[in-house]
């Protein structure tokens, strides 16, 4: 059952996280609140400047206020025509981020379905919001682009943690509530009475 459960449930909760990341991309734009294009860029004309201070493709940063990230190709081709590939690594990413929690899951879950979701999305908020801040902190990423970042990936683990949780209940092993009972207190010291404990004279 268990086994049933992480392929079931790494699968439908990658494709959850997926459509999600689609709605926050597309339609939302949550991940790109605070970005700015660059002005006049219809012929690469930011990536040719780039490329004069950055002669290969990596991290880049200035101890005067700049942080890159350089992946420019030959003839300055524009990267929204690899969409298709890039969204297949992404969902592989996915499947690998949801198996990892699928594993977790007896541990960080809960039986309710929307207490799991929270659960999950509060360690979303606690790792990857430590992450959104610190580059606010060191790097001046806009402050809209830190908090949609951050609701994103809420919402994101929320969902993901809500879907595990219920294929759990469908698939997982059935847990077992045990109530504790209390304790007896045992007996010590010499008893109130020194009846039968005579001492010899």
């Amino acid at each position: 059952m268990r086994s049933r459960f992480l392929v079931i449930g790494t699968l439908a909760g990658a494709v959850v996280l997926f459509a999600w990341q689609m709605l926050s991309h597309g339609a939302l734009g949550l991940p790109e609140k605070g970005m700015r294009v660059f002005p006049t860029d219809s012929t690469a004309v930011a990536a040719h400047g780039i490329r004069a201070l950055a002669p290969e493709n990596g991290m880049y940063f200035s101890a005067y206020g700049v942080l890159a990230a350089v992946k420019i190709g030959a003839g300055y081709p524009d990267r929204r025509t690899e969409f298709a590939s890039m969204m297949i690594k992404q969902f592989v990413v996915n499947l690998v981020v949801v198996l990892i929690l699928a594993l977790l899951f007896d541990r960080i879950g809960d039986p309710s379905i929307v207490r799991s979701g929270a659960i999950c999305g509060a360690l979303a908020l606690a790792l990857l919001g430590m992450m959104d801040a610190g580059y606010y902190i060191w790097w001046n990423f806009a402050p809209a682009w830190t908090l949609g970042n951050v609701v994103d990936q809420v919402i994101s683990f929320f969902l993901v943690g809500s879907t595990l949780a219920a294929l759990r209940r469908r698939f997982g092993e059935p847990r077992i509530a045990t109530a504790e009972r209390p304790g007896v207190r045992a007996q010590g010291g010499l008893p109130a009475s020194d009846a039968g404990l005579r001492t010899g004279r």
